[in-house]
């Protein structure tokens, strides 16, 4: 039987959806599911078969993964044991750190690995060099004492070493050669969606630079983001509307071009559907939308 965890469970902090522990298991770990939450998890020592979705993987000291939501994994036959978890609801930490989604490596490691695990296998790791290993081991060690001492301002601090740690991640990720080629291929592609939505691009276009065919990117984008890839694109030209109409007076028309639509009736039609109000109206009362 698979439990289902949630982040409730480890921190009565609803404001602060994070979590950070050490765990040394003498004993196999029981199959569950993160219901609300992903998992980044670094091996501090040992080894152990990990479990992942009925499939079973060794690892080592010095693997790093994630496991996102709706995934089971276990651990069994651990040997000394020791592991870091981290427990986060990405919104949260990258609602106002997007440029980290034009990394390639976040798409691959974060994202995308862990979403297709059931067809690739557990690919979604890294294994650290030693060298690199004792560096993430201090910013684990950073992050632990910021979020355990309770200190005036550790949210803040805990979210910003935590950020730098993902980032780095992601960078070492897109220098690793530990994805293949099919996700490499999707992880550039969306990384270039990210940095490049206020450009007239065609999903067949965003298609070809993956490799596959329309129906098939179509398919596999909708299975790992949850939406289209032409939704995916709105969404971001929207949110960098809203984040103009909040910050600058800049005319509604002006904003819509920035924002990548050319026509200002048709950028108002979209706002309206996304955020349920017109752009002056959100702009008079960002807080409603």
């Amino acid at each position: 039987m698979i439990s289902e965890m949630y982040l409730q469970y480890f921190t009565a902090q609803k404001d602060f959806p994070f979590y950070i522990q050490y765990g040394h298991h003498d004993e196999n770990m029981f199959l569950h599911n993160h219901a609300d939450f992903s998992e980044l998890v670094f091996v501090l020592g040992g080894h152990a078969t990990h479990i992942v979705n009925d499939e079973e993987y060794p690892i080592q000291k010095g693997d790093v993964f994630v496991i996102n939501e709706n995934t089971s994994h276990a651990y069994k036959d651990p040997r000394h044991f020791r592991i870091c978890n981290i427990m986060f609801q990405p919104d949260y930490f990258l609602k106002n750190f997007g440029d980290i989604k034009s990394l390639p490596g976040y798409h691959s490691l974060f994202v995308i690995e862990p979403a297709l695990t059931q067809q690739n296998g557990f690919q979604s790791r890294i294994h650290l060099a030693p060298d690199v290993f004792d560096t993430f081991d201090q910013m684990i060690t950073r992050i632990h004492h910021e979020y355990v001492s309770h200190s005036a301002g550790y949210q803040t601090m805990t979210s910003g070493l935590f950020l730098q740690m993902i980032t780095s991640l992601s960078r070492l990720f897109d220098k690793s050669g530990e994805a293949d080629d099919n996700t490499v291929s999707l992880a550039n592609t969306v990384a270039y969606m990210e940095f490049h939505f206020r450009e007239d691009v065609s999903v067949e276009e965003l298609a070809s630079m993956s490799g596959m065919s329309s129906r098939h990117f179509r398919r596999v984008f909708h299975e790992i983001y949850g939406t289209s890839p032409l939704k995916y694109l709105h969404t971001l030209r929207i949110r960098s509307a809203a984040r103009l109409l909040r910050s600058t007076d800049l005319p509604v028309t002006e904003i819509a071009i920035r924002s990548g639509y050319p026509d200002g009736n048709y950028f108002s039609g979209k706002f309206k559907q996304f955020m349920g109000m017109p752009p002056l109206k959100y702009r008079n009362n960002p807080s409603q939308g």
